[in-house]
């Protein structure tokens, strides 16, 4: 294995094209993507190459990964890495997007939005189960409840400005 690094990522639902400014610039310096990692990317040296990215988010059956990315690759995108539902490819520029009109730019937000809020919905509720338990009791329960309520906070938080940046974005691309 040749060397690596990692460098964190901005967020898919802020900025996704700040980060695929980000990675062209690293590949540009010899700095090839191979996968997502945490809340980033690992990334190993190779040969520098001028390349854009995209991002595709869509949910594939168990054996549709090959057909899927074939389909790209016959519109000019290399297939990088996957992470759940996200597929991340890249292309040479000039190379036609992927997302080239407001539905289909408004369907991958959709798509991103749908475990956000699913996440934010079940974290709000534990939050919420979490303050009433440890206000009503006293002793450890009350600690173990204090406990949850503060990851609960953790989790809470940063879910709700995604699920919010990703509203936004639907708005913008009206």
């Amino acid at each position: 294995m040749g060397e690596t690094k990692y460098i964190t990522s901005f967020g898919i639902a802020f900025s996704e094209n700040k980060d695929f400014k980000k990675l062209r610039k690293y590949a540009a310096k010899g700095w090839i993507v191979k996968r997502f990692k945490r809340m980033g990317y690992e990334l190993e040296k190779g040969n520098a190459e001028d390349v854009i990215f995209s991002l595709d988010i869509r949910e594939l059956g168990e054996n549709d990964l090959e057909e899927y990315v074939e389909m790209f690759e016959l519109a000019g995108w290399e297939y990088v890495c996957s992470s759940y539902n996200m597929h991340l490819f890249k292309a040479k520029p000039g190379t036609k997007p992927i997302y080239t009109d407001a539905e289909t730019k408004r369907e991958k937000i959709k798509n991103v939005r749908k475990p956000v809020i699913s996440t934010v919905a079940i974290s709000t509720a534990l939050l919420i189960v979490s303050y009433i338990v440890s206000s009503m009791s006293s002793g450890l329960l009350s600690t173990i409840f204090e406990i949850v309520f503060m990851f609960s906070i953790v989790i809470t938080i940063p879910m709700l400005m995604t699920l919010i940046a990703t509203y936004y974005h639907s708005l913008r691309t009206r």
